[in-house]
C-alpha cells in the first residue's frame, strides 16, 4: 500500500505532483488551499475531487504532508501546522523547494517528525505541462540518511530521477538552476531588445531567435558546453568583439555591462577547449575590460 498524502498548495506543481502521485496509487486525502475554488479546480485535476478542501486541520490524515508552496511561506506553514497539533505521529513533512533545506520543516512543536525536499530541475507553466515533462526530470532530495530512501521511491513514482545534494550546497544548486533556466528567458528577450533596436518588433525577433536558439539547446544537449561553442570569442576574432563593443556603446549601459561580463565567461570556455590561446584570450579580456 501507498502512503496516505495530503498536499497544500494548489498551484501548478502541486497540481502536477498531485496528478501524478494520484497516477501512481498514492491515496491522496486532502488538497488544501486557501480559496477553495482553486482547491477544487486542482482536485479535479489530480483526479481525485473529493479531496478539495481549506481545512489546514485535515493534514492530520497524512503520512507524508507536501508542502508545494512559494518559498517564503514554506516556513510558516510548516510552523503553524506543529504549534496548532495538524501533523500525525510519525508524519513525513515534504517540500519542493530549491533553496531551503529540508530541515525548514522542522522544529520543537508537536510530535517528532520527519523530513525531506525534493526539487525538480524543470521548469513548466503550468500544471499540463507539468505533469507531461516531470516524468523523466531530475529532483535534487535533501535531508536526513534515515528518510532519504523514501525520497527516492517518492521522486521514482513521479517518474523522476533523484539524485542526492547536501543541504549545504541548495543555495549554489538553486542559483545554477536559475542561471540555467531564468536568466536563458532573460538573455533571449535582451537579444531581442537589441533587435528591436534594429527595427524590429518583438515577435518578429523572437521568432528570428528561436530556430538559433534550438539549434544552440540541440548542439550542448548532444556536444556538451565547450564543443557546442561557436563565434567570435571562440575563433579569436577581436575586431568583431570590437565592433559589438562600439555599436552597443549607443545603447543603455546595462546591454555592455551583459556582454562584458558573459564575454569574458566565454573567453574561459574557449580556452579550456583549446580554440582560443592565451595570447589571444589577454587580448580579448582587456578589450571586454575596457570602461569598467
Amino acid at each position: 500500500m501507498k502512503e496516505r498524502v495530503v498536499l497544500i498548495g494548489p498551484g501548478r506543481l502541486g497540481q502536477a505532483i498531485a496528478n501524478l502521485l494520484c497516477e501512481a496509487g498514492y491515496d491522496l486525502r486532502a488538497l488544501i488551499g486557501r480559496d477553495p475554488v482553486r482547491a477544487l479546480a486542482a482536485a479535479r485535476f489530480a483526479g481525485c475531487r473529493e479531496a478539495a478542501t481549506t481545512d489546514l486541520s485535515r493534514a492530520r490524515e497524512g503520512e507524508l504532508v507536501l508542502l508545494t508552496l512559494p518559498d517564503d511561506s514554506i516556513g510558516e506553514i510548516a510552523a503553524q501546522l506543529r504549534r496548532q497539533g495538524y501533523l500525525a505521529p510519525g508524519a513525513v513533512l515534504v517540500h519542493f523547494s530549491g533553496i531551503h533545506r529540508a530541515a525548514i520543516l522542522l522544529g520543537e512543536e508537536g510530535p517528532a517528525l520527519q523530513a525531506f525536499s525534493a526539487h525538480p530541475l524543470q521548469s513548466f507553466p503550468d500544471a499540463v505541462i507539468g505533469v507531461q515533462i516531470l516524468p523523466g526530470s531530475p529532483f535534487a532530495i535533501e535531508g536526513s540518511e534515515q528518510v532519504l530512501p523514501l525520497a527516492e521511491r517518492l521522486v521514482r513514482d513521479l517518474g523522476g530521477i533523484p539524485f542526492r545534494i547536501a543541504g549545504e550546497h541548495k543555495a549554489l544548486y538553486h542559483a545554477a538552476a536559475c542561471i540555467a533556466s531564468n536568466y536563458l528567458v532573460t538573455l533571449v528577450a535582451t537579444a531581442g531588445e537589441l533587435l528591436g533596436s534594429c527595427g524590429f518588433d518583438s515577435l518578429t525577433a523572437f521568432r528570428l531567435v528561436a530556430p538559433l536558439l534550438r539549434g544552440t539547446l540541440n548542439n550542448v544537449s548532444v556536444l556538451g558546453p565547450e564543443g557546442a561553442l561557436t563565434g567570435p570569442i571562440a575563433r579569436g576574432d577581436l575586431r568583431t568583439v570590437e565592433k559589438h563593443l562600439q555599436a552597443l556603446a549607443q545603447l543603455p549601459p546595462e546591454f555592455t555591462e551583459i556582454y562584458r561580463v558573459l564575454g569574458n565567461k566565454t573567453a574561459q570556455l574557449a580556452e579550456r577547449r583549446g580554440s582560443l590561446t592565451a595570447e589571444k584570450g589577454e587580448l580579448l579580456r582587456e578589450l571586454l575590460g575596457q570602461g569598467e
